[in-house]
């Protein structure tokens, strides 16, 4: 079974819907994940021109909670792919201005959509 912190647990639940009520979507991905990021690391990325550092700390913790509970059988690394054709290019589905924000909204669906359960055996507790 995949061990999982207390912080990466929330980050699950947040992109998978189960914090909705704490934290609703608020129109793109980099504003719904503000508040816990907010709550968990103690400073706003909205102050102090913190908004890039915010950018790059959200971006690799989600992709670090991606890399541990990935399970994609392609076996051609499609769910990385999507990733960074997410942030290469503006589509209907990722409008984002910014490359990062639009790899930070993927990584969130991609999270979003990760099996918790496989077979009926566990891979992670949330």
């Amino acid at each position: 079974m995949i061990h999982l912190e207390k912080t990466e647990k929330q980050w699950i639940k947040l992109c998978k819907g189960h914090l909705k009520e704490k934290y609703p979507f608020a129109g793109h991905w980099v504003n719904t994940l503000k508040p816990l990021f907010t709550e968990i690391y103690g400073w706003n990325p909205d102050e102090d021109n913190n908004y890039q550092d915010y950018l790059r700390c959200v971006f690799n913790k989600l992709l670090d909670i991606h890399l541990k509970i990935v399970c994609d059988m392609s076996g051609n690394n499609n769910q990385l792919r999507s990733i960074f054709s997410a942030a290469f290019y503006k589509s209907i589905t990722r409008e984002d201005e910014l490359p990062i924000e639009r790899a930070i909204a993927e990584l969130c669906g991609l999270i979003q959509c990760n099996t918790v359960v496989e077979d009926g055996v566990p891979r992670y507790e949330l």
